[in-house]
C-alpha cells in the first residue's frame, strides 16, 4: 500500500511540474513548412503573407526550408513534382520571392500536361 501511495505522489508532483513550463507558439522556431496539393487551384492560392508571418520569430542565421508540391493523381500523365527553397531567415523576402517564381512554374508545367 505505501508503494502505491508513493507513485501516486509521484506521479501527482511530476504532473504539477511538468505544467510549469508551458511554451508558446510565440517562442517556438518552425523551420520547415511544406505544402502539397492536388489541384493547381490550390497552388494558386497560396497566401503568402502567412508563410512571412509563420517565420517572423526565427532567429536571423536560423536555416529555414519552403516545399510545394503537387500530386495530379487523375490527370493522364499522372503528374507529381515539387521544389524546395531553403536559406537563412535574414533572407526571408528574397525566399519568398524564389518560392513565388517556383510555384509559378509548377503551374505552368501542370497545366501544359494536364489535360494531355
Amino acid at each position: 500500500m505505501k508503494n502505491v501511495a508513493l507513485l501516486l505522489v509521484l506521479f501527482c508532483s511530476s504532473i504539477l511540474v511538468a505544467q510549469k513550463n508551458k511554451v508558446t507558439i510565440s517562442e517556438a522556431q518552425i523551420t520547415s513548412v511544406s505544402y502539397t496539393v492536388s489541384t493547381i487551384e490550390e497552388l494558386k492560392i497560396i497566401n503568402w503573407e502567412k508563410i512571412e508571418e509563420i517565420f517572423k520569430n526565427n532567429k536571423p542565421e536560423e536555416i529555414i526550408e519552403m516545399n510545394f508540391g503537387i500530386d495530379l493523381k487523375e490527370s493522364k500523365y499522372k503528374i507529381k513534382s515539387s521544389i524546395k527553397i531553403s536559406g537563412e531567415s535574414k533572407n526571408l523576402d528574397s525566399l519568398i520571392v524564389k518560392a513565388k517564381k517556383g510555384v509559378k512554374s509548377l503551374i505552368k508545367i501542370s497545366n501544359k500536361y494536364k489535360n494531355k
